[in-house]
């Protein structure tokens, strides 16, 4: 994809995401060494959000990794290399949704075990996490959407 390719030759996803996810894991880990009860949610909560995290990484992301240069009006033929990618996603998006409701169960559940134990750090990071899951939703999985949309009606055949 020309320019819009790092020099491993994948499209660089967006930063705060990366980010984000990196957060994410460092807190997870913290919390299944904690004490009490929160240990036993964040591992439910890290063997759910672990796996969906690489697949967001590998099938998000690097649609979204198009952003600026779509908001810049910059639009190249290579850049339909992630409608496959659009596609996957358009076909697991119920099963993405399913698996969010079971995330968000196992947040809830961290977040009632770290209020049990007065532990604002994994009460916040629970908190954290239900917003991150809310972004994904409201924000993420539609502009993935939007995205294809916009490749295939400007670069389709």
């Amino acid at each position: 994809m020309g320019q819009i390719l790092n020099w491993k030759g994948k499209l660089i996803a967006p930063g705060a995401l990366r980010l984000g996810h990196g957060e994410a894991r460092a807190q997870l880990v913290r919390a299944t060494i904690a004490s009490g009860r929160v240990p036993r949610a964040a591992k439910r909560v890290a063997d759910l959000c672990l796996p969906h995290f690489e697949h967001e990484e590998k099938a998000v992301f690097p649609i979204l990794g198009l952003l600026p240069y779509l908001e810049r009006g910059e639009l190249r033929p290579e850049m339909m290399d992630v409608v496959p990618l659009v596609a996957d996603f358009r076909e697991k998006h119920e099963t993405l949704n399913a698996h969010h409701h079971l995330i968000l169960a196992a947040i809830e559940e961290l977040l009632q075990a770290a209020h049990r134990e007065k532990n604002r750090e994994f009460a916040e990071f629970a908190y954290n996490m239900r917003v991150h899951e809310r972004i994904e939703d409201e924000v993420i999985y539609p502009s993935v959407i939007l995205i294809g949309n916009y490749l295939q009606e400007h670069l389709g055949n």
